[in-house]
């Protein structure tokens, strides 16, 4: 299985807990070139280490937009990240679902 990892991924989301002063969770975000909206997460601790990614596919756009409050035309990168803190307070696989907002799910 090939999984997106997009061009122009970016940090979504870090803990402030220093491990190497790195923290001990990353999650990036960014647009796939089929323009499918994905979260890679790794975490340095869980599970001795552990990495996910979380695929919101185009067809869910308009349910996450209107979660956020947003119009039709916000960019789903940018407008993720200005929400990052109350999306990772439920974590962002959860929160979607919560919503109603369609999402794969895989981990390694």
């Amino acid at each position: 299985m090939e999984w997106p990892c997009p061009d122009d991924e970016r940090v979504f989301w870090r803990t402030d807990s220093p491990l190497a002063s790195g923290g001990t969770s990353t999650v990036w975000v960014g647009s796939a070139g089929d323009g499918v909206l994905v979260f890679n997460g790794s975490d340095r601790v869980y599970l001795d280490g552990y990495e996910y990614q979380i695929t919101v596919a185009p067809d869910q756009f308009e349910k996450l937009r209107a979660a956020l409050g947003a119009e039709s035309a916000a960019d789903l990168v940018e407008l993720v990240c200005a929400h990052a803190a109350a999306i990772m307070s439920r974590g962002e696989r959860s929160w979607l679902e919560d919503r109603g907002i369609e999402c794969g799910f895989i981990s390694y």
